[in-house]
């Protein structure tokens, strides 16, 4: 199946809070200056960290367990890992939440993610409820590079929590990866429920 195109985020970074002005890529702790190079460094040393997180997770409660988790995912290449972002994002013209809205939108999610993390729920119940939460984390989209992959990791521990493994393969899985990208990419919470419906796989005991 051939995999649709999505559009590239923008950045309002007139300070360049982020990105090195010479070389016009994102500052990291590696003094790397080939934007190619960077991404591949990024994604190995990450991998590495999730391969961690896989035997000794970092347990989701509230917003400060998913900046841990980011911190933990990128601390080896960013400065301002585990960090709200300090710049405004949109893609295709839609706006991402203002980080001036950081404080609500965290106040909201810790929200959903205390009622989740309190409530017994059935399979169904708990698409529906990781969607939400997918949903709004995607919107607010805290961090400027690597949401992404700390969602994917969110979701799957809080499945965890509530004995279910749930990964979101997008790399080998074309379906899986048009669930998550058009519920993500277009706001879309029915197509998060079905991807959650698809890949949720309770842990037998």
């Amino acid at each position: 199946m051939a995999r649709d195109e999505y559009f590239e985020y923008h950045y309002l970074d007139p300070s360049n809070e982020y990105i090195d002005p010479g070389s016009l890529v994102l500052k990291n702790s590696l003094n790397l200056q080939d934007a190619e190079i960077l991404q591949l460094r990024e994604h190995e040393l990450s991998a590495n960290r999730l391969l961690d997180l896989l035997f000794d997770p970092i347990m989701v409660h509230s917003m400060e367990d998913v900046r841990a988790i980011h911190h933990y995912l990128f601390q080896d290449i960013y400065a301002w890992a585990g960090k709200y972002r300090k710049v405004n994002i949109s893609k295709e013209g839609n706006a991402f939440m203002a980080m001036q809205s950081f404080e609500m939108g965290e106040q909201y999610l810790d929200e959903l993610i205390k009622h989740f993390c309190d409530e017994t729920m059935s399979k169904p119940r708990l698409a529906s409820s990781l969607a939400e939460i997918l949903d709004n984390l995607n919107y607010m989209h805290p961090f400027r590079e690597g949401n992404g992959r700390t969602q994917r990791e969110v979701v799957r521990v809080l499945a965890l929590e509530k004995g279910y493994y749930c990964e979101i393969d997008i790399q080998g899985n074309d379906e899986i990866y048009h669930l998550y990208m058009d519920g993500t990419v277009y706001g879309d919470k029915e197509r998060l429920k079905q991807l959650f419906l698809r890949i949720l796989t309770e842990i037998k005991r």
